[in-house]
């Protein structure tokens, strides 16, 4: 195997609002030597960008990458080893460290690579790159600087600028699966509303560094899904309790958080799946476990697409055995938090704990389920 020297320059965008969060995330990374890029005007209006700008401008003279981190975050376990792997194996890569567990084609995305057991998602184009903790190579972060420095402050969202400046690259950001970054419970400065965390967070153990080994052909296709052209220009969601369709075109111009999306049993026909076979195959797992009453059937659903949807994207590559054994807990934490960030609250507290994970055990069979029925794109 071969790998890339790196030199690693690590940043952290720092409100002194959260002084409180700092030192914590200081010291769980100080092997990185990270350096504190302070807000210029913390007491004027809320603007990401504002901070971002002075970021990514803090490229060191030798590095051969750069890491910007928010000080609103939590890292995994071994984070600085997990990285420099990462990097070594990846030293092109616009890298994503984290994805929030309820964005409409990013989480999705994620997940989808999650149970294939690719180590990195590529993400959408058309949804906002997510800056928690990013990581490009010196060159091409010193190119962000200067572009980023072309609009005011008053922009605020550095996410959507990321985007666009990659996007005019030919430039991907994948994410890492897992993710290395979660979100804490702070809440946001810039006043966007709910909670946040990762879609997949590998937590206390971390995964093995062969974990990050190259899967090109498997890459390839979950980058030509993450198009989203063609016939399965869709995800799937879990908002308010349902599993919802989101049907997706470029020439339509939507926002990528409009919240409108199409009910699965009226149109999951139109990306390849049968809906009385998805009903069926829940009616066959309720003769056999016991799980919760509703929104068992929506997560049902929502998780046999997202199987059905992997099945497809692997059929015709060669089999791909992920060099670790994670695979099935990723699939499991992939699920459970698509439930956690797509029930209603009034669900989420009637359902308890243990309700939660009975929910969770449904999602997982329907995965297995789906995976053995992939989409036609003729249906």
């Amino acid at each position: 195997m071969t790998t890339t020297p790196v030199r690693l320059s690590t940043v952290v965008m720092h409100h002194p609002a959260r002084s409180w969060l700092l030192d914590g995330l200081l010291s769980s990374c100080a092997r990185l030597d990270p350096r504190v890029v302070l807000d210029p005007r913390p007491d004027d209006f809320a603007s990401p960008l504002r901070t971002a700008k002075v970021a990514w401008a803090a490229v060191s003279e030798d590095a051969t990458h750069h890491m910007v981190l928010q000080d609103d975050i939590r890292l995994a376990d071994g984070f600085s080893a997990q990285l420099l792997a990462l990097l070594a194996r990846h030293p092109d890569r616009a890298l994503t460290l984290y994805t929030s567990w309820h964005t409409p084609q990013n989480s999705y995305l994620v997940r989808l690579a999650a149970v294939l057991g690719a180590p990195l998602a590529p993400l959408s184009a058309r949804e906002w790159t997510p800056t928690l903790g990013l990581v490009l190579p010196a060159a091409r972060a010193r190119q962000l600087a200067a572009f980023l420095a072309e609009f005011p402050d008053e922009a605020r969202d550095d996410d959507w600028l990321v985007l666009t400046f990659l996007r005019r690259l030919g430039s991907p950001v994948l994410a890492t699966v897992p993710h290395l970054v979660d979100h804490t419970e702070s809440g946001t400065l810039a006043g966007h509303p709910g909670r946040f965390h990762a879609t997949l967070f590998q937590a206390e153990q971390p995964v093995p560094q062969t974990h990050w080994a190259s899967a090109p052909e498997l890459e390839d296709a979950l980058t030509e899904r993450a198009s989203l052209r063609g016939p399965r220009a869709f995800t799937v969601e879990l908002s308010g309790s349902r599993c919802l369709l989101r049907l997706l075109s470029a020439d339509r111009g939507e926002p990528a958080e409009h919240t409108f999306g199409w009910y699965w049993h009226d149109w999951c026909h139109l990306v390849g799946a049968a809906p009385d076979r998805i009903a069926e195959g829940f009616d066959r797992y309720l003769r056999t476990a016991a799980c919760p009453p509703w929104p068992a059937v929506e997560v049902w659903a929502a998780s046999y697409l997202l199987g059905a949807d992997a099945a497809a994207v692997a059929r015709g590559l060669p089999p791909y055995d992920p060099p670790d054994a994670s695979r099935p807990d990723f699939v499991h934490r992939a699920v459970a938090t698509w439930i956690r960030s797509g029930l209603r609250e009034s669900d989420l507290t009637r359902l308890g704990d243990a309700g939660l994970r009975a929910l969770t055990e449904v999602g997982v069979a329907a995965v297995a389920a789906g995976s053995q029925d992939p989409l036609e794109r003729g249906r």
